[in-house]
Parts: C-alpha cells; sequence; structure tokens
C-alpha cells in the first residue's frame, strides 16, 4: 500500500494536480458538482440511480458489499471528473478500450463488465505519474475530506490486481485460492456462485478482506478458469518474462499493469474458448499467440484444441 504522505503522493500525479487546484478555485461556485459525493450525501438522482443503494446490499456478504460500495462511489465520481479538460487522457483510453473489447459478458465479450470497469477505473494509467482514475479519485477526496474509511477501501481497489491461483478445494462456502507464483493461500468467498474443481486455474481480481478482523478474501470478478495449459508451462511463462534478479514488485507490476496496457485485455479476449453463467473458460498463454484460439495467428491458421478439449 502506498504509504507516502498526501502532499508528496499529490506532487508526482500532476493530471490530479491540477484537478484539485481547480476544484479548489471553483468550489463554492459549484463548477465542479462532486461536493455532495465526497461528503457521503445524495447525488444528483441521474447519476444516483447507478449507485447501489443500501437495501440492494442487504443481501451481499458483509466484505463483498463494502467493495461493491465504494466501487460505485468510484464509478459516481468518476462521471463527474471526467467532464473535466484533465481527465481527456483517462476519456481517450477507455473509449477506444470499448470499441474494441466491447465489455459486456460472453457471447458478446469476454470481457465482463466486472472485469473492465476495475481495468478502466484502477489499470489503465495515463501521464507521467502513470495516474489512474482511482489514483485521481484518491486525491481529490483525500484534499477535499473524504470518509477516511471510503477512501481506505478505494485505495485497496486502486492496489488490487488480477491475479493466477490455483483452486486448493472448498471449506463450506468458502473456496481456497492458491497465488501461483507466491504460494500463498487465501480463503475467498465467490459472489459470482462458481464453486470450481479442485486443482483448477483461476484467473481473478482477488481483494483482502475489506475490514480489521474478517477472514475471507472476495473474488471481485467472475471467475475466468485457464483450462490450457497446465500450471508448469504457467510458471515457465514467468521464468521467459522475468529476469532472475526480479523480484516481488516485478510480479505485482506485471500482473496490474503488463508490458503495454492492452496485454492482459487482450490475452483475455483471444483465450476466449467458452463459458457458462457463473465462470468463462480461457486457453493459452500470453506470449504464444498460437495457443490462444482467438490469436490473429490462430484465426489465421487455424486453432489446434488440445486433445483433452476434443469431444470424442
Amino acid at each position: 500500500m502506498d504509504k507516502t504522505k498526501p502532499d508528496q503522493a499529490l506532487s508526482g500525479r500532476p493530471i490530479a494536480k491540477k484537478i484539485v487546484a481547480k476544484m479548489k478555485l471553483h468550489w463554492q461556485r459549484k463548477v465542479v458538482n462532486i461536493k455532495n459525493v465526497i461528503a457521503g450525501h445524495a447525488m444528483a438522482e441521474e447519476l444516483q440511480k447507478t449507485v447501489v443503494r443500501q437495501k440492494e446490499l442487504e443481501g451481499f456478504h458483509p466484505a463483498h458489499a463494502a467493495y461493491v460500495y465504494a466501487q460505485n462511489q468510484v464509478s459516481v465520481m468518476s462521471e463527474q471528473l471526467t467532464a473535466l479538460q484533465e481527465m481527456a487522457p483517462f476519456v481517450d483510453i477507455i473509449s477506444k478500450a470499448e470499441d474494441l473489447y466491447v465489455p459486456s459478458a460472453p457471447p458478446m465479450s469476454p470481457l465482463t463488465t466486472s472485469y473492465f470497469t476495475c481495468w478502466a477505473f484502477f489499470d489503465a494509467c495515463a501521464g507521467s505519474a502513470n495516474e489512474t482514475i482511482g489514483t485521481t479519485i484518491l486525491e481529490v477526496g483525500a484534499a477535499f475530506g473524504m470518509h477516511a474509511e471510503l477512501l481506505r477501501v478505494i485505495r485497496i481497489l486502486q492496489d488490487s490486481r488480477m491475479g493466477f491461483y490455483i483452486h486448493r478445494g472448498r471449506e463450506g462456502n468458502v473456496s481456497l485460492l492458491e497465488d501461483l507464483v507466491t504460494g500463498a493461500v487465501h480463503r475467498a468467498i465467490v459472489p459470482a456462485g462458481y464453486k470450481g474443481q479442485k486443482n483448477e486455474n483461476w484467473y481473478v481480481r482477488l481483494l483482502p478482506p475489506p475490514f480489521p478482523g474478517a477472514k475471507e478474501h472476495v473474488v471481485f470478478t467472475t471467475p475466468y478458469i485457464v483450462v490450457h495449459p497446465d500450471f508448469s508451462e504457467w510458471l515457465a511463462y514467468f521464468r521467459r518474462t522475468f529476469p532472475a534478479t526480479a523480484g516481488f514488485d516485478d510480479y505485482e507490476r506485471h500482473m496490474k499493469y503488463g508490458p503495454t496496457r492492452e496485454y492482459w485485455n487482450d490475452y483475455v479476449f483471444e483465450a476466449y474458448v467458452n463459458h457458462q453463467a457463473d465462470a468463462i473458460c480461457l486457453a493459452g498463454l500470453p506470449d504464444i499467440p498460437e495457443s490462444r484460439p482467438h490469436s490473429e495467428v490462430s484465426e489465421r491458421k487455424g486453432w489446434k484444441a488440445p486433445a483433452f478439449m476434443k469431444q470424442s
């Protein structure tokens, strides 16, 4: 987690710095109408309709509800902030990605709404300081008095990333997920409802418990199940990707941002195999185009499914 002081963080984020300065100038004039969000009050009706209301959160697991609420507040603030000229780089990046991937749900697109919105808010970087909509909201919120707890949960979302996890079985309603690279094992709830099979390879955004004393992580995205290749080939991929001197930070950076902004989006888009209501199946490796069913190479030459995937 970023432990820099607010003024230090802001000085290194020119987009956020410009927005905070503009908002301080126009705060009383209400040129930027997000004061109510930051203060925790109701937004304009047309925007508030997009926010999950408290009654709708009652059936959620508490950990999941906290993240849903925070992300929806991010969505509302994003609607307001992206109207500013300073946010144009984010608008351009996300608009192009929406046109390219048409995020929704299979069969329209394997990039689900839950996957894409997390990428758009928290991973899609712009500018010299690699800012995101999430980091900008954190700076604006801190400058104008957003509740500390909401800031804390948004910070967790901003620091999160997709990752590959070995499904190690279940304990009641909780799935045991082991990080493929670090070996860390987490107890996780899966709001999408997918129970999974032992030793599956899950590609998901796994969020830590949002409250002190809580035990369950949250699988925040619809699970992507990588049906091919096996774990040994994925570990070989990471060995190819990182130099021998690489450390934990290199791995975290690769999983969050990839070598290019579109890297992991392209992987999901091209690796899609099939789906069911609560999970999506992928196949292939990011650095071997012919291993992915919908890569340009496979589309041209014809993708050959592994033997175990072929119907008898």
